[in-house]
Protein backbone atom coordinates (compact mmCIF):
# COMPACT_ATOMS: atom_id res chain seq x y z
CA UNK A 1 0.00 0.00 0.00
CA UNK A 2 2.75 2.63 1.24
CA UNK A 3 4.59 1.73 -2.56
CA UNK A 4 1.16 2.87 -4.42
CA UNK A 5 1.04 6.14 -2.69
CA UNK A 6 4.19 7.13 -3.62
CA UNK A 7 4.85 10.97 -4.35
CA UNK A 8 6.31 10.48 -7.73
CA UNK A 9 3.65 7.53 -9.06
CA UNK A 10 0.67 10.04 -7.19
CA UNK A 11 1.98 12.95 -9.24
CA UNK A 12 2.19 11.05 -12.61
CA UNK A 13 -1.44 9.77 -11.75
CA UNK A 14 -2.68 12.75 -11.14
CA UNK A 15 -1.30 14.30 -14.42
CA UNK A 16 -2.46 11.85 -16.64
CA UNK A 17 -5.80 11.92 -15.01
CA UNK A 18 -6.27 15.67 -15.66
CA UNK A 19 -4.92 15.66 -19.17
CA UNK A 20 -7.12 13.03 -19.78
CA UNK A 21 -10.35 15.05 -18.10
CA UNK A 22 -9.04 17.99 -19.84
CA UNK A 23 -8.87 16.57 -24.08
CA UNK A 24 -12.20 15.02 -23.57
CA UNK A 25 -13.93 16.94 -21.74
CA UNK A 26 -12.85 19.70 -24.07
CA UNK A 27 -13.54 17.47 -27.55
CA UNK A 28 -17.13 16.79 -25.83
CA UNK A 29 -18.37 20.53 -24.49
CA UNK A 30 -16.59 22.22 -28.06
CA UNK A 31 -17.25 19.98 -31.16
CA UNK A 32 -15.70 21.47 -33.99
CA UNK A 33 -13.96 21.16 -37.32
CA UNK A 34 -10.44 22.59 -37.70
CA UNK A 35 -10.26 21.20 -41.33
CA UNK A 36 -12.87 18.87 -42.64
CA UNK A 37 -10.13 15.94 -43.06
CA UNK A 38 -10.38 15.10 -39.67
CA UNK A 39 -13.81 13.66 -40.47
CA UNK A 40 -14.25 12.56 -44.48
CA UNK A 41 -10.14 10.96 -44.31
CA UNK A 42 -10.78 9.03 -40.52
CA UNK A 43 -13.91 9.32 -39.43
CA UNK A 44 -16.49 9.27 -42.60
CA UNK A 45 -14.82 6.53 -44.10
CA UNK A 46 -14.62 4.13 -40.37
CA UNK A 47 -18.86 5.05 -39.91
CA UNK A 48 -19.15 3.14 -43.95
CA UNK A 49 -17.59 0.52 -42.81
CA UNK A 50 -18.99 -0.05 -39.62
CA UNK A 51 -22.39 1.47 -40.41
CA UNK A 52 -22.20 0.94 -44.13
CA UNK A 53 -23.21 4.91 -45.06
CA UNK A 54 -20.79 8.02 -45.66
CA UNK A 55 -19.79 10.32 -47.81
CA UNK A 56 -17.07 9.22 -50.23
CA UNK A 57 -14.42 11.57 -51.06
CA UNK A 58 -12.44 11.65 -54.20
CA UNK A 59 -9.27 10.35 -51.68
CA UNK A 60 -11.04 7.40 -51.64
CA UNK A 61 -12.58 6.73 -54.52
CA UNK A 62 -8.96 6.71 -56.53
CA UNK A 63 -7.57 5.01 -53.03
CA UNK A 64 -4.40 7.57 -51.69
CA UNK A 65 -5.63 6.80 -48.02
CA UNK A 66 -4.48 4.11 -46.52
CA UNK A 67 -7.51 2.00 -44.80
CA UNK A 68 -5.47 2.04 -41.20
CA UNK A 69 -6.58 4.27 -39.28
CA UNK A 70 -10.47 4.45 -40.59
CA UNK A 71 -10.17 1.02 -39.59
CA UNK A 72 -8.81 1.27 -36.40
CA UNK A 73 -11.50 3.79 -35.58
CA UNK A 74 -14.09 1.27 -37.37
CA UNK A 75 -13.52 -0.80 -34.42
CA UNK A 76 -13.72 1.67 -31.72
CA UNK A 77 -17.57 2.87 -32.80
CA UNK A 78 -18.28 -0.18 -33.33
CA UNK A 79 -17.28 -1.51 -29.79
CA UNK A 80 -18.64 1.93 -28.37
CA UNK A 81 -21.93 2.54 -30.48
CA UNK A 82 -24.16 1.92 -27.92
CA UNK A 83 -22.41 4.37 -25.29
CA UNK A 84 -25.40 6.93 -26.10
CA UNK A 85 -27.82 7.36 -28.75
CA UNK A 86 -27.22 7.95 -32.62
CA UNK A 87 -24.01 9.17 -33.13
CA UNK A 88 -23.28 10.59 -29.41
CA UNK A 89 -22.11 6.67 -28.16
CA UNK A 90 -19.22 6.39 -30.97
CA UNK A 91 -18.52 10.03 -30.72
CA UNK A 92 -17.67 9.88 -26.85
CA UNK A 93 -15.61 6.30 -27.95
CA UNK A 94 -13.32 8.26 -30.45
CA UNK A 95 -12.76 11.35 -28.59
CA UNK A 96 -11.48 9.44 -25.60
CA UNK A 97 -9.56 6.78 -27.69
CA UNK A 98 -7.84 9.58 -29.34
CA UNK A 99 -7.28 11.18 -26.04
CA UNK A 100 -5.87 7.84 -24.60
CA UNK A 101 -3.44 7.73 -27.43
CA UNK A 102 -1.83 11.33 -26.94
CA UNK A 103 -1.17 10.22 -23.41
CA UNK A 104 2.34 8.75 -24.86
CA UNK A 105 3.48 11.80 -24.72
CA UNK A 106 2.51 12.63 -21.31
CA UNK A 107 4.23 9.84 -20.22
CA UNK A 108 7.17 10.25 -22.86
CA UNK A 109 7.49 14.11 -21.27
CA UNK A 110 7.65 12.85 -17.63
CA UNK A 111 10.17 10.34 -18.24
CA UNK A 112 12.24 12.30 -20.57
CA UNK A 113 12.11 15.54 -17.83
CA UNK A 114 12.89 13.22 -15.15
CA UNK A 115 15.94 11.94 -16.75
CA UNK A 116 17.00 15.51 -17.22
CA UNK A 117 16.15 17.33 -14.38
CA UNK A 118 14.68 15.03 -11.78
CA UNK A 119 11.25 14.99 -10.26
CA UNK A 120 10.86 18.80 -10.28
CA UNK A 121 11.84 19.04 -14.53
CA UNK A 122 9.29 16.35 -14.80
CA UNK A 123 6.57 17.92 -13.07
CA UNK A 124 7.04 21.25 -14.68
CA UNK A 125 7.36 19.88 -18.43
CA UNK A 126 4.73 17.47 -17.90
CA UNK A 127 2.23 20.06 -16.29
CA UNK A 128 3.18 22.14 -19.40
CA UNK A 129 2.27 19.50 -21.52
CA UNK A 130 -0.99 18.39 -19.98
CA UNK A 131 -2.65 21.86 -19.96
CA UNK A 132 -1.45 23.50 -23.29
CA UNK A 133 -4.24 24.61 -25.36
CA UNK A 134 -3.41 22.88 -29.00
CA UNK A 135 -2.33 19.39 -27.43
CA UNK A 136 -6.10 19.98 -25.53
CA UNK A 137 -7.80 21.38 -28.89
CA UNK A 138 -5.60 18.44 -31.33
CA UNK A 139 -5.54 15.64 -29.15
CA UNK A 140 -8.58 14.13 -29.50
CA UNK A 141 -8.79 14.86 -33.39
CA UNK A 142 -8.44 11.88 -35.65
CA UNK A 143 -5.87 14.03 -38.03
CA UNK A 144 -3.03 11.37 -39.14
CA UNK A 145 -0.33 14.30 -38.13
CA UNK A 146 -1.82 14.00 -34.33
CA UNK A 147 -2.22 10.42 -34.19
CA UNK A 148 1.44 9.84 -35.85
CA UNK A 149 2.62 12.44 -33.39
CA UNK A 150 1.70 10.10 -30.44
CA UNK A 151 3.97 7.59 -32.11
CA UNK A 152 7.01 9.95 -32.83
CA UNK A 153 8.41 11.16 -29.26
CA UNK A 154 7.93 7.68 -27.88
CA UNK A 155 10.08 6.24 -30.74
CA UNK A 156 12.65 9.07 -30.56
CA UNK A 157 12.89 8.54 -26.43
CA UNK A 158 13.73 4.68 -26.33
CA UNK A 159 16.03 5.77 -29.61
CA UNK A 160 18.11 7.67 -27.50
CA UNK A 161 17.97 6.18 -24.14
CA UNK A 162 20.44 4.12 -23.96
CA UNK A 163 20.26 2.46 -20.67
CA UNK A 164 16.28 1.04 -20.90
CA UNK A 165 17.11 -2.80 -22.33
CA UNK A 166 19.20 -4.61 -24.54
CA UNK A 167 20.60 -1.95 -27.85
CA UNK A 168 18.59 -4.29 -30.12
CA UNK A 169 15.56 -4.83 -28.52
CA UNK A 170 15.39 -0.91 -27.67
CA UNK A 171 16.18 0.03 -31.02
CA UNK A 172 13.84 -1.92 -32.69
CA UNK A 173 11.24 -1.17 -30.62
CA UNK A 174 11.99 2.17 -31.42
CA UNK A 175 11.90 2.42 -35.70
CA UNK A 176 8.55 0.19 -34.58
CA UNK A 177 7.37 3.21 -33.31
CA UNK A 178 9.19 5.38 -36.45
CA UNK A 179 7.99 3.41 -38.64
CA UNK A 180 3.99 3.84 -37.61
CA UNK A 181 4.63 7.46 -37.49
CA UNK A 182 6.33 7.27 -41.13
CA UNK A 183 3.51 5.27 -42.14
CA UNK A 184 0.76 7.81 -40.97
CA UNK A 185 2.16 10.99 -42.42
CA UNK A 186 4.47 10.05 -44.95
CA UNK A 187 5.93 13.88 -45.07
CA UNK A 188 8.03 13.34 -41.62
CA UNK A 189 10.29 10.85 -43.58
CA UNK A 190 13.10 14.20 -43.72
CA UNK A 191 12.46 14.29 -39.98
CA UNK A 192 12.90 10.32 -39.26
CA UNK A 193 15.92 10.03 -41.71
CA UNK A 194 17.44 12.40 -39.81
CA UNK A 195 16.32 10.89 -36.24
CA UNK A 196 17.63 7.53 -37.47
CA UNK A 197 21.22 9.17 -38.21
CA UNK A 198 21.20 11.08 -35.05
CA UNK A 199 20.31 7.64 -33.15
CA UNK A 200 22.52 4.81 -34.70
CA UNK A 201 25.56 7.19 -35.98
CA UNK A 202 27.89 4.46 -36.04
CA UNK A 203 27.70 0.52 -35.77
CA UNK A 204 25.96 -0.83 -38.69
CA UNK A 205 24.82 -4.35 -37.15
CA UNK A 206 24.55 -3.11 -33.81
CA UNK A 207 22.14 -0.37 -34.49
CA UNK A 208 21.07 0.31 -37.97
CA UNK A 209 19.69 -3.21 -39.10
CA UNK A 210 17.36 -3.21 -35.45
CA UNK A 211 16.61 0.04 -36.26
CA UNK A 212 15.16 -0.38 -39.78
CA UNK A 213 13.83 -3.24 -39.49
CA UNK A 214 11.65 -1.81 -36.99
CA UNK A 215 10.95 0.65 -39.20
CA UNK A 216 10.28 -1.42 -42.42
CA UNK A 217 7.88 -3.65 -40.08
CA UNK A 218 4.76 -1.31 -39.59
CA UNK A 219 5.40 0.04 -43.29
CA UNK A 220 4.58 -3.61 -44.26
CA UNK A 221 1.34 -3.97 -42.39
CA UNK A 222 0.15 -0.57 -44.06
CA UNK A 223 1.50 -1.92 -47.63
CA UNK A 224 0.13 -4.90 -46.92
CA UNK A 225 -3.36 -3.69 -46.23
CA UNK A 226 -3.36 -1.52 -49.33
CA UNK A 227 -2.90 -4.63 -51.39
CA UNK A 228 -6.57 -6.17 -50.02
CA UNK A 229 -8.27 -2.88 -49.84
CA UNK A 230 -6.94 -1.05 -52.99
CA UNK A 231 -5.25 -2.57 -56.11
CA UNK A 232 -1.61 -3.20 -54.86
CA UNK A 233 0.50 -2.74 -52.18
CA UNK A 234 1.54 0.73 -51.02
CA UNK A 235 -0.54 2.49 -53.58
CA UNK A 236 -1.54 4.70 -50.61
CA UNK A 237 1.93 5.75 -50.30
CA UNK A 238 3.04 6.26 -54.09
CA UNK A 239 -0.20 7.41 -55.47
CA UNK A 240 -0.57 10.15 -52.46
CA UNK A 241 2.50 11.41 -53.48
CA UNK A 242 2.48 11.64 -57.63
CA UNK A 243 -1.40 12.54 -57.21
CA UNK A 244 -0.09 15.56 -55.03
CA UNK A 245 3.25 16.55 -55.38
CA UNK A 246 3.79 15.65 -59.43
CA UNK A 247 0.12 16.31 -60.22
CA UNK A 248 -0.43 18.98 -57.75
CA UNK A 249 -3.63 18.39 -56.77
CA UNK A 250 -2.73 19.63 -53.30
CA UNK A 251 -2.50 23.22 -54.93
CA UNK A 252 -5.89 23.63 -55.15
CA UNK A 253 -6.96 23.73 -51.89
CA UNK A 254 -4.52 26.50 -51.42
CA UNK A 255 -0.91 27.87 -52.20
CA UNK A 256 1.26 29.60 -49.31
CA UNK A 257 4.68 31.45 -49.31
CA UNK A 258 7.41 29.55 -47.79
CA UNK A 259 7.29 31.74 -44.27
CA UNK A 260 3.74 30.85 -43.98
CA UNK A 261 4.42 28.50 -41.51
CA UNK A 262 6.06 31.08 -39.07
CA UNK A 263 3.24 33.48 -39.14
CA UNK A 264 0.71 30.49 -38.37
CA UNK A 265 2.80 29.86 -35.19
CA UNK A 266 2.34 34.10 -34.23
CA UNK A 267 -0.75 34.06 -35.26
CA UNK A 268 -1.57 31.14 -32.54
CA UNK A 269 1.05 32.03 -30.21
CA UNK A 270 1.00 36.30 -30.31
CA UNK A 271 4.12 38.00 -28.97
CA UNK A 272 4.28 35.04 -26.65
CA UNK A 273 5.98 33.00 -29.08
CA UNK A 274 9.19 35.28 -28.11
CA UNK A 275 9.89 33.84 -24.55
CA UNK A 276 8.53 30.36 -25.55
CA UNK A 277 10.73 30.34 -28.21
CA UNK A 278 14.02 31.41 -25.89
CA UNK A 279 13.12 28.89 -23.40
CA UNK A 280 12.75 26.60 -26.17
CA UNK A 281 16.74 27.59 -27.33
CA UNK A 282 17.72 26.99 -23.10
CA UNK A 283 16.32 24.01 -22.92
CA UNK A 284 18.40 22.66 -26.84
CA UNK A 285 21.12 21.71 -25.19
CA UNK A 286 19.93 19.17 -22.90
CA UNK A 287 18.00 17.41 -25.31
CA UNK A 288 18.93 18.59 -28.93
CA UNK A 289 17.30 16.07 -30.78
CA UNK A 290 14.34 17.61 -30.51
CA UNK A 291 15.19 21.13 -31.44
CA UNK A 292 16.61 19.76 -35.04
CA UNK A 293 13.61 17.41 -35.37
CA UNK A 294 10.68 20.66 -34.68
CA UNK A 295 12.89 22.82 -37.66
CA UNK A 296 13.43 20.16 -39.74
CA UNK A 297 9.73 19.14 -39.71
CA UNK A 298 8.77 22.70 -39.80
CA UNK A 299 11.29 23.92 -42.98
CA UNK A 300 10.76 20.61 -44.67
CA UNK A 301 6.82 21.25 -44.65
CA UNK A 302 7.80 25.00 -45.58
CA UNK A 303 8.93 23.51 -49.38
CA UNK A 304 5.57 22.12 -49.88
CA UNK A 305 3.26 24.74 -51.84
CA UNK A 306 -0.02 23.46 -49.90
CA UNK A 307 0.26 24.30 -46.05
CA UNK A 308 -1.77 23.98 -43.34
CA UNK A 309 -1.14 24.53 -39.60
CA UNK A 310 -1.77 20.75 -38.22
CA UNK A 311 0.99 19.91 -41.04
CA UNK A 312 3.53 20.64 -38.48
CA UNK A 313 1.89 19.42 -35.05
CA UNK A 314 4.92 16.83 -34.34
CA UNK A 315 6.86 19.67 -33.91
CA UNK A 316 4.62 21.66 -31.65
CA UNK A 317 5.02 18.85 -28.52
CA UNK A 318 9.01 18.94 -29.09
CA UNK A 319 8.95 22.54 -29.16
CA UNK A 320 7.00 22.98 -25.24
CA UNK A 321 9.04 20.31 -23.60
CA UNK A 322 12.16 22.05 -24.53
CA UNK A 323 10.21 25.45 -23.34
CA UNK A 324 9.85 23.23 -20.16
CA UNK A 325 13.10 22.48 -20.01
CA UNK A 326 14.34 25.64 -20.27
CA UNK A 327 12.22 26.82 -17.51
CA UNK A 328 13.35 24.37 -15.27
CA UNK A 329 16.48 25.52 -15.90
CA UNK A 330 16.41 29.01 -15.21
CA UNK A 331 13.91 27.78 -11.58
CA UNK A 332 16.78 25.58 -11.02
CA UNK A 333 19.33 27.99 -11.70
CA UNK A 334 18.06 31.17 -9.26
CA UNK A 335 16.90 28.59 -6.62
CA UNK A 336 20.53 27.54 -5.64
CA UNK A 337 20.40 31.16 -4.13
CA UNK A 338 17.39 30.61 -1.69
CA UNK A 339 17.86 28.74 1.25
CA UNK A 340 14.38 28.61 1.86
CA UNK A 341 12.36 25.61 0.36
CA UNK A 342 8.73 27.97 0.50
CA UNK A 343 10.43 30.28 -1.68
CA UNK A 344 11.15 27.03 -4.13
CA UNK A 345 8.01 25.92 -4.01
CA UNK A 346 6.40 29.22 -4.63
CA UNK A 347 8.97 29.54 -7.75
CA UNK A 348 7.64 26.61 -9.26
CA UNK A 349 4.00 27.03 -8.41
CA UNK A 350 4.49 30.98 -9.72
CA UNK A 351 5.77 29.31 -13.34
CA UNK A 352 2.82 26.72 -13.79
CA UNK A 353 0.88 29.68 -13.07
CA UNK A 354 2.41 31.67 -15.60
CA UNK A 355 2.04 29.01 -18.56
CA UNK A 356 -1.45 28.10 -17.26
CA UNK A 357 -2.69 31.86 -17.92
CA UNK A 358 -0.44 31.47 -21.16
CA UNK A 359 -2.86 28.69 -22.32
CA UNK A 360 -5.74 30.29 -21.48
CA UNK A 361 -5.22 33.47 -23.00
CA UNK A 362 -3.79 31.82 -26.05
CA UNK A 363 -7.15 29.83 -26.34
CA UNK A 364 -8.72 32.62 -25.98
CA UNK A 365 -8.32 33.69 -29.49
CA UNK A 366 -7.29 30.66 -31.22
CA UNK A 367 -7.76 31.71 -34.37
CA UNK A 368 -5.06 30.87 -37.16
CA UNK A 369 -6.77 32.31 -39.83
CA UNK A 370 -7.74 35.09 -38.20
CA UNK A 371 -5.49 38.41 -39.29
CA UNK A 372 -2.09 38.69 -37.42
CA UNK A 373 -2.32 40.30 -34.29
CA UNK A 374 -0.47 40.16 -31.38
CA UNK A 375 -2.42 40.72 -28.77
CA UNK A 376 -2.86 38.42 -25.77
CA UNK A 377 -6.38 37.80 -25.14
CA UNK A 378 -9.36 36.93 -26.94
CA UNK A 379 -12.52 39.15 -26.39
CA UNK A 380 -15.16 36.65 -28.46
CA UNK A 381 -14.70 32.87 -27.78
CA UNK A 382 -17.35 32.11 -30.67
CA UNK A 383 -14.51 33.39 -32.69
CA UNK A 384 -12.28 30.58 -31.79
CA UNK A 385 -11.82 27.16 -33.45
CA UNK A 386 -13.30 25.81 -30.24
CA UNK A 387 -16.88 27.44 -31.79
CA UNK A 388 -15.67 26.38 -35.65
CA UNK A 389 -18.66 24.74 -37.06
CA UNK A 390 -20.11 23.55 -34.28
CA UNK A 391 -23.52 24.91 -35.03
CA UNK A 392 -23.40 22.15 -37.94
CA UNK A 393 -22.22 19.40 -35.82
CA UNK A 394 -24.66 19.84 -32.80
CA UNK A 395 -27.45 20.23 -35.44
CA UNK A 396 -26.58 17.02 -37.46
CA UNK A 397 -25.97 15.36 -33.97
CA UNK A 398 -29.36 16.17 -33.06
CA UNK A 399 -31.13 14.47 -35.86
CA UNK A 400 -29.31 11.11 -35.58
CA UNK A 401 -31.98 10.10 -33.57
CA UNK A 402 -35.10 10.98 -35.75
CA UNK A 403 -36.74 8.12 -36.43
CA UNK A 404 -38.73 9.67 -38.89
CA UNK A 405 -36.14 11.33 -41.29
CA UNK A 406 -36.09 10.41 -44.96
CA UNK A 407 -33.86 12.56 -46.45
CA UNK A 408 -31.54 16.30 -45.30
CA UNK A 409 -31.06 18.89 -47.44
CA UNK A 410 -27.71 21.05 -46.30
CA UNK A 411 -29.10 24.52 -47.15
CA UNK A 412 -26.45 26.96 -47.62
CA UNK A 413 -24.17 24.55 -45.54
CA UNK A 414 -21.06 23.05 -47.15
CA UNK A 415 -20.96 19.74 -46.85
CA UNK A 416 -17.40 19.61 -45.75
CA UNK A 417 -18.58 21.59 -42.54
CA UNK A 418 -21.78 19.57 -42.07
CA UNK A 419 -20.01 16.56 -40.38
CA UNK A 420 -21.30 13.91 -42.89
CA UNK A 421 -22.88 10.99 -41.68
CA UNK A 422 -20.64 10.75 -39.01
CA UNK A 423 -22.15 12.95 -36.65
CA UNK A 424 -25.81 12.72 -39.18
CA UNK A 425 -25.31 8.81 -38.64
CA UNK A 426 -29.16 8.20 -40.66
CA UNK A 427 -28.97 6.10 -43.17
CA UNK A 428 -31.16 8.72 -46.00
CA UNK A 429 -29.66 10.88 -48.46
CA UNK A 430 -27.75 13.83 -47.96
CA UNK A 431 -28.43 16.75 -50.81
CA UNK A 432 -26.36 20.16 -51.46
CA UNK A 433 -28.94 22.86 -52.03
CA UNK A 434 -26.96 26.19 -52.43
CA UNK A 435 -29.34 27.99 -54.57
CA UNK A 436 -33.37 28.70 -54.97
CA UNK A 437 -33.32 26.53 -58.24
CA UNK A 438 -31.36 23.86 -56.17
CA UNK A 439 -34.23 23.76 -53.59
CA UNK A 440 -36.64 23.89 -55.83
CA UNK A 441 -35.51 20.56 -57.39
CA UNK A 442 -34.31 18.65 -54.70
CA UNK A 443 -37.22 19.54 -52.13
CA UNK A 444 -39.19 16.10 -52.70
CA UNK A 445 -35.65 14.37 -51.72
CA UNK A 446 -35.71 15.84 -47.83
CA UNK A 447 -38.11 16.47 -45.06
CA UNK A 448 -35.69 18.11 -43.11
CA UNK A 449 -33.26 21.11 -43.61
CA UNK A 450 -30.41 22.26 -41.51
CA UNK A 451 -29.45 25.63 -42.82
CA UNK A 452 -27.65 28.89 -41.79
CA UNK A 453 -29.91 31.03 -43.30
CA UNK A 454 -33.58 31.40 -43.93
CA UNK A 455 -35.47 29.47 -46.36
CA UNK A 456 -36.81 30.69 -49.59
CA UNK A 457 -40.47 32.05 -49.07
CA UNK A 458 -42.46 29.63 -51.24
CA UNK A 459 -41.62 26.58 -48.86
CA UNK A 460 -44.02 27.60 -46.33
CA UNK A 461 -44.54 23.96 -44.98
CA UNK A 462 -41.53 23.75 -43.58
CA UNK A 463 -41.47 24.81 -39.52
CA UNK A 464 -38.88 25.19 -37.48
CA UNK A 465 -37.40 23.24 -35.10
CA UNK A 466 -34.56 24.60 -33.44
CA UNK A 467 -31.92 26.82 -33.52
CA UNK A 468 -28.29 26.90 -32.40
CA UNK A 469 -25.28 29.76 -33.02
CA UNK A 470 -27.69 30.86 -36.38
CA UNK A 471 -27.75 27.41 -37.70
CA UNK A 472 -31.41 26.13 -38.19
CA UNK A 473 -33.39 22.70 -38.63
CA UNK A 474 -36.66 22.71 -40.49
CA UNK A 475 -38.81 19.90 -40.55
CA UNK A 476 -41.28 19.61 -43.22
CA UNK A 477 -44.52 16.63 -43.28
CA UNK A 478 -45.03 13.91 -45.77
CA UNK A 479 -42.46 11.69 -47.37
CA UNK A 480 -39.46 11.49 -50.25
CA UNK A 481 -38.68 10.20 -52.95
CA UNK A 482 -35.13 9.45 -53.68
CA UNK A 483 -33.46 11.58 -56.53
CA UNK A 484 -30.14 10.02 -57.16
CA UNK A 485 -28.54 12.97 -59.62
CA UNK A 486 -28.74 14.84 -56.70
CA UNK A 487 -27.21 13.26 -53.79
CA UNK A 488 -24.28 14.52 -52.37
CA UNK A 489 -22.13 10.91 -53.33
CA UNK A 490 -23.38 11.17 -56.65
CA UNK A 491 -22.76 14.90 -56.96
CA UNK A 492 -18.77 14.39 -55.42
CA UNK A 493 -18.49 11.37 -58.25
CA UNK A 494 -19.37 13.37 -61.04
CA UNK A 495 -17.32 16.46 -59.91
CA UNK A 496 -14.59 14.92 -59.12
CA UNK A 497 -14.44 15.71 -55.25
Amino acid sequence: MNRLLKPEPLLLGILIILALTLRVGMALKFPNIFWADEIFQSLEPAHRLVFGNGIVTWEFRDGIRSWVLPGILAVVMHITASMGEGSTGYLIGVNIFLSLLSLSNILVTYVWGKKIGGTITAFICTAICTIWFEFIYFSPKAFTEVVATHFLLPGIYLGVQKNLFTTRSRLFSSGCLLGISLALRIHLIPAIIFAVVYICKRGWQQKWLPMIAGIIAPILLFGTVDAFTWSYPFQSFWLNIWVNLVEGRSQLYGVSPWYEYFIFLFRSWSWLCIPIIILAIIGFRRIPILGWLALIIILSHSLLAHKEYRFIYPALPMLLILAGIGTCELILKFSCRWSSLHIKIIAILLSLYLWSSTSVALLSRFNIYAPLSFSTFGTNWEMTHLYATANNLLALQSLSTEENVCGLGLWGINWALSGGYTYFHRDVPIYQVDTKTDFAIANSGFNYVVGNSPLPSTYQNYSLQQCRLGTCVYKRPGSCSKIKEREINYVLKTSGN
